[in-house]
């Protein structure tokens, strides 16, 4: 996805945020970087803002009052504050009339100048949330993206490993596709990724034998979700002769996997001939879910366990006691 032009996000919230362009039109070729949301550096929105710089600057009537109460040498000040060198766009909310000298240092440096009639808190709102999908880091990862119980699990693995159709399956089984093949992940969030399908694959699925279907016309509207945050990564693994077996059956560090600097929980699934792996999918994500909510399951059979060896050990040494 190319940086964010600021023509483009005039035009798609113009009628949203009742925008106009009132100066430094030849401005409109500037652009917004792409992963700049979370640059310590440099903020991204907020009202009229002096001491620390920020791409979008808003000013509402309270602003503009404040900038005409001030004298010629602390206006001038204060406009070359505002005016820095990464100052992208100007937005003059409340309805107000922006002033000259805003317009004219616009027109000077080719900063785009915005008058809106939204109120600016309201302004700043809407805009976060469009600058938040469109700055977004990506990165695109080869797997299917799926919503099971909905939570937003990505399946991994080579190819030929049996992906798509466990996907099959698992939407047979009422659970929804995001993306199939190539998963887009947005750094949405300091914490936070959200997975999205390519607009050329959206709702099909390749499954080997069958060709490409189309999920959405086979199994209705819902079972396609156009986002999902990620919350799980389940890895198939094909396990070479007798590795199955030699497998740790209660691994007690749990496994993860760091995606843009972000670590998720991962399961690795071997695939065996007989084994439900839909089921499993299944298993794994309500198992997510209980860990989430402070319940390890492994844990509690080994703390059990180990209650009934203490007290086994107890009851021995009573018995021996009781002999002597």
């Amino acid at each position: 996805m190319p940086d964010v032009n600021i023509q483009r996000l005039y035009s798609e919230n113009r009628d949203r945020l009742n925008l106009s362009w009132a100066s430094g039109k030849r401005g409109g070729g500037r652009t917004v970087p792409l992963g700049s949301l979370y640059n310590p550096q440099v903020g991204m929105i907020s009202h009229l803002n002096l001491t620390h710089p920020h791409r979008f600057q808003v000013i509402g009537e309270m602003e503009l009052a404040y900038l005409r109460s001030l004298d010629e040498a602390s206006s001038e000040r204060a406009l070359n504050a505002l005016f820095n060198e990464h100052l992208a766009v100007v937005i003059v909310a409340d309805g107000s009339d922006p002033d000259h000298r805003l317009s004219e240092i616009c027109d000077r440096q080719d900063i785009p100048l915005f008058t809106s009639t939204m109120p600016g808190a309201n302004l700043i709102d809407v805009l976060r949330q469009y600058l938040n999908l469109e700055l977004a880091e990506m990165i695109a990862l080869h797997g299917v993206f799926l919503v099971v119980l909905e939570v937003g699990v990505l399946i991994t693995g080579s190819s030929a490993v049996g992906k798509s159709e466990l996907a099959l399956e698992l939407i047979s089984r009422g659970h929804g596709l995001v993306a199939d093949d190539v998963v887009e992940l947005f750094h949405i969030g300091p914490t936070t990724l959200q997975g999205r399908c390519p607009i050329l694959l959206r709702d099909f699925l390749e499954v080997r034998g069958l060709g490409i279907i189309n999920i959405r016309s086979i199994f209705g509207e819902t079972a396609v979700r156009p986002r999902k945050t990620l919350k799980l990564i389940v890895h198939l693994e094909k396990p070479g002769a007798g590795e199955l077996a030699s497998m740790e059956r209660l691994p007690m560090n749990s496994s993860t996997q760091t995606i843009l600097g972000i670590e998720y929980p991962k399961v690795v699934l071997p695939v065996a001939e007989g084994r439900n792996l839909a089921v499993l999918v299944e298993a794994a994500t309500r198992n997510y879910v209980l860990r989430s909510r402070g319940i390890d399951s492994t844990r509690q059979f080994i703390e059990r366990h180990e209650r009934l060896m203490a007290q086994d050990a107890g009851e021995h040494l009573l018995d021996d006691d009781n002999y002597e």
